[in-house]
């Protein structure tokens, strides 16, 4: 599967996201821009964001993002597109196709 394929899939599971997670989960390090262009644009959903504060262990203060997959009627058919994404890309790799070079 691709990578925004496994995104899809944690966040079709109901999973929240990090940049942190982004990195760790998927290799991805910047997980906002692949939301936004390749889920959020590519499929017509809407992700939330929601701001968490931290402090660091050197007393800085700062801010991150958590991004969640809402279940809402506004990204229903969005939803449906990225299941059928999925099971896409599980079946071309059962089937054993090769990715092609550009």
């Amino acid at each position: 599967m691709t990578q925004i394929a496994h995104i899809c899939k944690h966040l079709l599971e109901g999973n929240v996201l990090s940049i942190m997670d982004g990195f760790k989960l998927f290799g991805c390090t910047n997980i906002p821009r692949e939301l936004s262009r390749s889920v959020e644009q590519k499929f017509g959903v809407e992700i939330s964001r929601t701001p968490k504060k931290f402090k660091s262990r050197y007393g800085h203060v700062g801010e991150y993002y958590q991004y969640r997959l809402n279940k809402t009627t506004y990204n229903m058919e969005g939803i449906k597109a990225m299941k059928q994404y999925i099971r896409e890309q599980q079946t071309s790799k059962k089937k054993g196709r090769q990715h092609e070079t550009v």
